[in-house]
């Protein structure tokens, strides 16, 4: 059955968009059906939100969609730039990551490679970011806002891209950029929160690292457990911020060594 004739197609309203994705920008050689074709029995009883009409699509984001079961072109727009954002993920990491100056220092088949990924993660971006163009369906003109610049803060610093701002952070606050990257990510998306939380992690370790070294010779003198000794020390001294390490392992010897 011909079912294509239930869509209405949507045209760019500008020929500069001619012929262009409507979800990532690509130049355009297929159409998407929304709803898709294979899912129209789905939608056809009038209950549910759909669109019907077909748009103007690049062959990749056309495959990335088929099987995703939406009815309007927002949806499958959030859907699709998630699904380019998880596929070339390790390619926007490479571009965020490396710097034409990092590159240089690498061997030749390194660099290859690098600038292959950092090309492959630039233009996944752009297609990322790419916000639509104004279109005609049945004659009537939608509009389509151009994306506001998202501005990333590193304090009282801002960037207008995350590469820009995670080269900045790691420079200025001397992290890895790996490591900041993932912190970020973990700290919803803050520079703030994950400089913060680095310099937390640090002070923690270097906190720890203190303890440690005597907590193992006191295990080792006394034959003891250097687990169950750095637990207690540090159980103690977080009930109780001024207790030194040698007072809880002086405590620790009076309360359960000395009464082995």
């Amino acid at each position: 059955m011909n079912y294509e004739k239930y869509f209405d197609p949507l045209n760019a309203v500008h020929a500069a968009d001619f012929n262009r994705c409507v979800y990532c920008g690509c130049e355009s050689s297929v159409s998407d059906y929304i709803p898709p074709i294979k899912f129209i029995h789905d939608w056809r009883d009038g209950n549910t939100q759909a669109e019907f009409i077909s748009v103007p699509s690049c062959t990749e984001c056309c495959a990335l969609l088929k099987n995703h079961n939406s009815g309007t072109l927002d949806d499958r727009t959030n859907a699709l730039k998630s699904m380019l954002a998880e596929k070339y993920s390790k390619a926007i990491r490479v571009f965020n990551h490396w710097s034409p100056e990092e590159i240089a220092e690498m061997d030749l088949a390194f660099q290859i490679s690098l600038n292959g990924g950092v090309s492959l993660g630039k233009e996944a971006l752009s297609r990322i970011r790419f916000s639509g163009f104004d279109y005609e369906i049945n004659g009537s003109i939608t509009r389509v806002a151009k994306a506001e610049k998202r501005l990333f803060t590193v304090f009282d610093e801002a960037f207008e891209d995350f590469k820009t701002a995670l080269e900045y952070a790691c420079s200025t606050y001397k992290i890895k950029k790996s490591r900041l990257s993932q912190l970020y990510y973990d700290n919803g998306e803050s520079f703030e929160k994950a400089v913060t939380a680095f310099h937390r992690l640090v002070e923690m370790q270097r906190h720890e690292n203190e303890i440690k070294k005597p907590c193992d010779e006191f295990a080792e003198r006394y034959s003891q457990n250097p687990s169950y000794v750095f637990r207690m020390v540090s159980r103690w001294m977080a009930a109780n911020e001024d207790l030194t390490v040698g007072e809880a392992l002086d405590k620790l010897y009076r309360e359960r060594i000395s009464l082995l």
